[in-house]
């Protein structure tokens, strides 16, 4: 047996730990309104412009948010939460820029 196959082992058990940690605080973000998983998110858009849409919207994996001193404010939870622009803010569809909606 190889010497290197024990360092192998334990640098690959390492790294799937850190890739199992890293994927519960993104599905823990925008759900628990704690630190530090209330400073995770997937999008953060500049949406002063928009109607019905706060200055800064982050998009977590359970809402769109606001930003209140660098974390997130999410008003409610919702499962499957699509990241769809037009749909999540109230104001009509053309206020929101053609670049933002792709």
């Amino acid at each position: 047996m190889s010497p290197a196959r024990p360092v192998l082992g334990l640098v690959s058990l390492i790294l799937i730990a850190g890739a199992i940690l890293l994927i519960l605080l993104t599905l823990l973000g925008g759900a628990i309104d704690k630190s530090p998983t209330n400073r995770f998110y997937f999008l953060q858009a500049d949406t002063r412009g928009i109607a019905g849409a706060p200055p800064t919207t982050r998009w977590t994996f359970w809402n769109a948010c606001s930003v209140t001193n660098g974390r997130n404010t999410c008003p409610g939870v919702h499962p499957a939460y699509p990241l769809n622009p037009p749909g999540n803010f109230a104001g009509p569809d053309d206020e929101i820029p053609e670049q933002f909606i792709g």
